[in-house]
């Protein structure tokens, strides 16, 4: 499917395709997840959160750092060094409007963790808050 704002994208259960992210001043592959139901539509509000989170992501960096951060440090009462021991490996994007980046971290492989913008705030949890 070729979607106006997405562009060209495949299709398993969601909607997907893969590009480069630029996260910590590192470069990522990152699969573009957006959700769909069974009418196979993709929603305005997907299309207009896909065409702003990269400059959501640069302006809200530091936030976002410092929200993992916390994260960690009252979760597993650990500090981790982020820009080591933690990846971005999908940015899903909700039928709901939120939208999320979906991390791997060695401190928890089995659910991982998501820092996520709903209702204009930032969230984070495990990856199946999210999903």
């Amino acid at each position: 499917m070729i979607d106006k704002t997405f562009g060209l994208l495949e299709h398993r259960y969601n909607f997907y395709k893969y590009e480069t992210l630029n996260f910590f001043d590192k470069d990522y592959k990152v699969k573009i997840v957006v959700e769909n139901d069974e009418t196979d539509t993709i929603l305005p509000i997907q299309q207009n959160n896909y065409a702003i989170y990269k400059q959501y992501i640069n302006e809200n960096q530091a936030k976002i750092i410092d929200l993992i951060k916390q994260y960690f440090s009252d979760v597993y009462k650990t500090k981790i060094d982020i820009y080591k021991e933690i990846k971005p490996r999908t940015i899903y994007f909700a039928r709901d409007g939120s939208w999320s980046i979906l991390f791997d971290t060695k401190v928890d492989e089995e659910n991982g963790f998501a820092v996520f913008l709903r209702d204009e705030k930032l969230h984070i949890g495990t990856q199946d808050i999210f999903i």
